[in-house]
């Protein structure tokens, strides 16, 4: 959500261990270590996923919060980011700012079940 442009979700990434579709949010994210043969003792690397056992892994403004502390995090601390997608697309339902800026241009205004012809951006 946007208030006077500027999120209104204020995500703090600190770890947390759950069990297995226990989230609430369908973002993960986590720093790995991963070691190659050019690295022996490792190299850190930032990983973001959608979580597909919450709501599919759509994207929602909570979503879009985990996403962007991640990728912050990952260029504050100038490690690389690997995004694992796995989603449904995105929750245009819950995110009012974003659902108001499509609009439809239907078949007939009058009866919408006879479909639309396209989507376009106000």
């Amino acid at each position: 959500a946007l208030q006077n442009g500027e999120s209104i979700w204020n995500v703090d990434l600190v770890p947390i261990v759950r069990p297995p579709g226990q989230n609430n949010v369908g973002m993960i994210a986590w720093i790995w270590t991963m070691k190659v043969p050019e690295k022996t003792e490792g190299r850190q690397v930032v990983v973001i996923a959608n979580d597909a056992s919450h709501s599919a892994g759509s994207f929602g403004p909570k979503e879009d919060a985990v996403f962007k502390a991640a990728t912050e995090l990952g260029l504050k601390r100038k490690l690389p980011i690997i995004y694992l997608s796995v989603n449904s697309g995105a929750r245009f339902g819950l995110a009012e700012e974003v659902r108001n800026k499509f609009k439809v241009a239907w078949i007939n205004e009058s009866d919408p079940a006879k479909g639309f012809q396209y989507l376009y951006l106000d």
